[in-house]
């Protein structure tokens, strides 16, 4: 065998390891044992990478989410490279090796705390017109320290994979803030109980907070 032959030999039997690797990582036995633990332990297995999480403070130090230690915030050119079409968000967090990304837009458009329940129905159908191949799943509204934060799951199809998207929308200063983590479906089972206690930890901070920070 030529130098050639054996280098294409070791090539596809790396490839079918690394394969086999990866089958293991997101196996059912695998997802169902991940699944029982939390954002609040002390360390969490995603597909058998070891996550800390850890609260971090966001949208212009006015509030809180408690994500993955090493999210970090996206510049505006990747942010660009990732939501070339239509709006994009203001802030963007990821660390470019987990499976989701977690985005922020705060609005100019006014909306008190009061009204953000009802609002759910007009992005319903937004979010309908926007994308015609769009499934909802789920729909929360809960009140946590006194904010309203209403909670829409929904499923899309993109070019090339159908995205899970929770989506949930509360008022700041005012004003209407939008936030969202996406990932591919087939995560779903993995990658949805974890995201649902992220979006549930996301606290608006109080003025004393602010000023010690």
């Amino acid at each position: 065998m030529g130098a050639e032959g054996f280098c294409d030999e070791f090539i596809q039997k790396a490839r079918r390891e690394r394969e086999k690797l990866e089958e293991v990582r997101h196996s059912e036995e695998v997802v169902e044992e991940e699944i029982k633990q939390s954002i609040y332990d002390e360390v969490v297995t995603i597909f058998g990478i070891p996550v800390i999480f850890r609260d971090h403070s966001i949208i212009e130090d006015k509030a809180v989410m408690r994500m993955p230690e090493d999210f970090t915030p996206r510049t505006e050119d990747e942010i660009a490279s990732v939501y070339f079409l239509g709006s994009r968000p203001g802030y963007v967090f990821s660390n470019g090796y987990l499976n989701f990304m977690t985005a922020f837009n705060w609005t100019n458009n006014l909306m008190p705390d009061a009204s953000i329940f009802d609002f759910t129905k007009f992005a319903k159908d937004a979010i309908d017109r926007i994308g015609p191949k769009t499934h909802f799943m789920n729909e929360e509204k809960i009140t946590q320290e006194g904010t309203s934060l209403a909670i829409l799951q929904f499923v899309s199809q993109t070019i090339d994979s159908v995205n899970y998207n929770v989506m949930f929308f509360t008022s700041l200063e005012g004003r209407l803030l939008i936030g969202s983590v996406t990932f591919d479906q087939k995560y779903a089972k993995r990658l949805l109980p974890l995201v649902l206690e992220m979006v549930k930890s996301f606290r608006i901070k109080q003025v004393e907070e602010e000023v010690q920070s």
